[in-house]
């Protein structure tokens, strides 16, 4: 594709999804970059004896943006680009310049990046065989199909103090290890949070395995003198910091200690004409009706962008 295009869009979740939708309504020319459609509601969760349902909520709305827009790809197929981004630039035109990770080049002259962020994994045996069977990475989406369960958190900074906080009220019982210790922004804080009776702090232990039959059964620990503990949960939440997919725009636009890209009210960046929208924003919420809304913004914003080149 060598036309220059009015927008392209990178990434295919609920908000790449959303400014897709209102590109189509503003009839832009554009492009979808994104392997597939949905993002993180694509990725189901279930536990034993609970009949599976949404527990996302916007998730029926991002179904329906992706079906609206797959509808309108399968009759502009050049508009799906299924691939990532490894660099964006911009040239002395104002045009972006997006390198391709299929070796192909587009140009376009407004960006919207919707790259979102990645989960810090644990690396043991049993997480991949049991994400989304027990096992999860956001107790923000999670947390009530948990009720009077026992849960482990496995914990790192401060996002695993506000998943503790969000478990208290469901969880039967609530198992925190602190596998991999990272500074807390408000100590106190997390010293209150998990004094509690149905908190059981481990500290200096190590996650060895996430157990299981068809679904997260337990979790086997062993300490620093070599002692191994089993604990009987149903629910596993590794929750250590999540990782913006900032890597094709680190030397484009600013971003803050945490790799979020900085946006204003309108989802503009600090170059103009490239806006970005989500989890990978420092307006992160891991929650999908929050990035729509961003994506739909974000959407809008670049649709002014381009309507006030013509007069220029």
């Amino acid at each position: 594709m060598s036309t220059t295009l009015d927008l392209a869009i990178v990434g295919g979740g609920p908000s790449g999804l959303a400014a897709a939708t209102y590109a189509i309504h503003a009839n832009l020319s554009f492009a979808l970059v994104s392997p597939d459609l949905g993002g993180k509601v694509s990725y189901p969760f279930a536990l034993r004896d609970v009949p599976r349902y949404d527990t996302v909520w916007g998730a029926g709305l991002v179904r329906e943006f992706a079906d609206y827009t797959s509808t309108y790809l399968a009759g502009a197929p050049d508009a799906h680009v299924k691939s990532t981004v490894n660099l964006i630039t911009r040239d002395g035109t104002g045009v972006f310049q997006l390198a391709l990770a299929n070796g192909a080049k587009l140009h376009s002259r407004t960006v919207i990046f919707c790259a979102g962020v990645r989960a810090q994994r644990l690396f043991v045996d049993g997480e991949t065989t049991y994400w989304g069977k027990g096992l999860s990475f956001s107790a923000l989406s999670h947390a009530p199909q948990l009720k009077g369960k026992d849960v482990a958190v496995i914990a790192g900074g401060d996002r695993a103090i506000v998943a503790t906080t969000i478990l208290k009220r469901f969880a039967s019982h609530i198992y925190y290890i602190a596998h991999r210790p990272q500074r807390m922004e408000n100590q106190e804080l997390s010293v209150k949070a998990l004094d509690d009776p149905a908190i059981t702090v481990f500290r200096d232990w190590e996650v060895q395995q996430i157990l299981g039959d068809e679904f997260v059964t337990g979790i086997a620990l062993v300490g620093m003198n070599g002692e191994v503990r089993t604990l009987p949960v149903e629910g596993v939440f590794v929750q250590f910091g999540l990782l913006p997919n900032n890597d094709a725009v680190r030397e484009l636009v600013e971003i803050d200690e945490q790799g979020h890209i900085i946006v204003d009210e309108s989802c503009r960046t600090s170059m103009p004409g490239f806006y970005a929208a989500g989890d990978v924003t420092n307006v992160h919420a891991e929650q999908v009706t929050v990035s729509v809304g961003e994506g739909a913004k974000a959407a809008l914003s670049a649709w002014e962008y381009l309507s006030s080149l013509a007069y220029r």
